[in-house]
């Protein structure tokens, strides 16, 4: 597809589709190719339209953190792009992925003055903040139980693309502790586990764990 045809752009004119072609190329990345590092300057809007990144930081230990994994189609880390500031996390590839880069300085330019458009990466930012508060709440809650059973029903769509090792990490709990609460999970009937992937099979159920 090209870049236009993505719903992020429905409201743009024929003359306004060929423009924002003309700022704007495909790349392509193998999995765990880094995308941009935390401090790199934000030159460029990442349209996300193939495959799983991974945004994070490190901890005083040196410990990796991640704050979200990204599914496309989405943008990546567009804040730094509409605050003019730094990327504030590092990014990197899950799968081999497909990334739309565009000029910003050229978009906002020629496009951000579109009511449309501007309510368009607004609803996407705002997506990000709830991602954001749903990572607080992951790690200033005491129950593993409850982190684990929001984190498999909000993110059921990738669940499928992660190993229980990486959502123990994306979790901040040890690998252990995970492989406890999934082995009850199984046993109450409230999820599988294929390979090491895991399946939600009764969504009330799980709900109910975390919400109260």
């Amino acid at each position: 597809m090209k870049i236009h045809e993505y719903y992020f752009f429905d409201s743009l004119d024929e003359k306004e589709k060929i423009e924002l072609e003309k700022i704007s190329r495909k790349k392509y990345y193998k999995k765990d190719e880094i995308l941009f590092y935390k401090g790199d300057e934000a030159k460029y809007l990442y349209l996300l339209v193939k495959g799983i990144v991974r945004v994070y930081k490190h901890d005083y230990k040196d410990n990796e953190v991640i704050i979200h994994n990204l599914m496309a189609p989405t943008f990546i880390a567009e804040i730094a792009n509409y605050e003019e500031i730094p990327y504030p996390a590092n990014c990197s590839f899950e799968t081999d992925s497909e990334i739309y880069v565009i000029e910003y300085s050229e978009f906002k330019k020629r496009f951000l003055s579109k009511p449309e458009i501007s309510m368009m990466l607004i609803k996407s930012l705002t997506k990000k903040i709830k991602a954001l508060e749903n990572f607080i709440n992951y790690n200033i809650t005491a129950d593993s139980n409850i982190k684990i059973a929001q984190f498999l029903y909000e993110n059921e769509e990738i669940l499928s693309s992660l190993r229980q090792v990486k959502i123990a990490s994306i979790l901040n709990i040890t690998p252990e502790t995970l492989s406890r609460k999934i082995s009850k999970l199984k046993k109450d009937k409230i999820i599988e586990n294929d390979e090491g992937y895991i399946k939600i099979l009764n969504h009330k159920k799980l709900k109910e764990l975390f919400e109260f």
